[in-house]
């Protein structure tokens, strides 16, 4: 439920969740560039989290968010291509990289998930069709590629 509620609150922050609005009111706001206009945002849902949006381009619009749980890093999410969807996100247990999922074509589906255990790259799964079924894994050990295993076939 903590989970759902975050994602909510990041849509909201981004203003892509229909029917949230106004945006739920952030805790403080900074001009970090000094232009005269917001660029931070800063939500902070009860004692523990805390979500920091950033406006990186100046067009007014969060394409930056970070979380934090008990001010532990746990999310980065990223719109890189300043379309109002987000595009890569990274997730981080333990107070390290666990995650990256990445639309790299820009086209809301993502093509690349990469795993790391213990801060070192494990696996990457590649979906270059956006289907939701990964064609190809490559697998690696000491940060070199050990194997690859692609799929013949979808279900």
């Amino acid at each position: 439920m903590r989970a759902l509620r975050r994602f909510l609150i990041c849509l909201c922050v981004i203003g892509l969740m229909p029917g949230c609005s106004p945006r739920p009111a952030p805790t403080a706001t900074y001009d970090r560039n000094h232009d005269g206009r917001v660029d931070e945002w800063v939500y902070r849902s009860g004692n523990s989290e805390t979500i920091d949006a950033f406006d990186t381009n100046g067009d007014g619009k969060a394409d930056l968010i970070k979380t934090y749980d008990n001010g532990k890093l746990t999310k980065v999410e990223q719109d890189r291509n300043h379309d109002g969807r987000i595009d890569l996100v990274q997730e981080y247990r333990n107070g390290g990289l666990s995650q990256v999922t990445r639309d790299d074509n820009f086209d809301g589906k993502p093509e690349t998930v990469e795993i790391y255990r213990n801060g070192e790259l494990a696996m990457v799964e590649h979906d270059p069709d956006g289907c939701g079924v990964a064609d190809s894994t490559d697998y690696f050990e000491n940060g070199r590629l050990v194997r690859t295993v692609r799929r013949t076939s979808k279900p």
